[in-house]
């Protein structure tokens, strides 16, 4: 939904709510006795203003979206419709994420984000990876790229992509998952960068298909 849309939708419904409101109070004296209309139409303004900040301001989920699966991996690898993602796991404990924070990157290597994205079925949307990185410096999110696909909903595990980047720097990343009209965060990706040689070891490596 773009910006047009919301706001004719929602000052449709505002106007037709406040309509109501006054027939059913002019028409009923029972009405009448147990409410103030002003005090109704003032409420009704409150809750309208309250949900226009929130889409403003970004504060809104993007429903119905949302992420399923987001991992940072060495190497991602398309064969029969099926996603083969190899990543650096963390420990046994870290039970609430697959990837493991520090990523040993060595020189020239790629570095990928895998993303599955729940989306009903029939719906097509544009999203975009954003890249970004923490400038120690000023200690700022500085945006490095936004690479954008499509999805199209309907499957169980969610849409499936991933995006890379190679020429990265040592540092703290994190990649947005974004859509690209609205700019709407579906989730985001975190991890640390830590370059070595290139016999350096690259610690538990797992392999996981989508």
């Amino acid at each position: 939904m773009n910006q047009e849309i919301f706001l004719i939708s929602g000052f449709t419904s505002l106007a037709y709510i406040i309509c109501l409101l006054i027939f059913i109070y002019l028409m009923s004296p029972s009405t009448r006795k147990e409410i103030h209309l002003g005090k109704m139409i003032s409420m009704i303004l409150i809750l309208y203003t309250t949900f226009n900040f929130f889409y403003f301001f970004k504060l809104i989920p993007p429903v119905p979206l949302a992420l399923e699966e987001g991992i940072v991996a060495h190497q991602v690898e398309v064969s029969n419709n099926k996603y083969k993602v190899i990543y650096e796991a963390d420990d046994w404990y870290i039970f609430w994420r697959d990837h493991r924070l520090k990523f040993t990157h060595r020189p020239n290597e790629n570095v990928y984000v895998f993303t599955s994205i729940f989306a009903p079925t029939n719906l097509e949307k544009a999203i975009a990876h954003r890249w970004k990185w923490l400038n120690p410096a000023t200690e700022k999110w500085e945006i490095v790229e936004d690479i954008a696909y499509e999805i199209k909903g309907g499957r169980t595990g969610g849409y499936r992509g991933y995006t890379y980047k190679n020429n990265v720097k040592n540092g703290i990343w994190k990649v947005e998952v974004i859509t690209v009209e609205e700019e709407l965060v579906l989730g985001i990706v975190d991890f640390e960068i830590v370059s070595g040689f290139n016999n350096i070891k690259q610690r538990d490596l797992k392999e996981k298909i989508f």
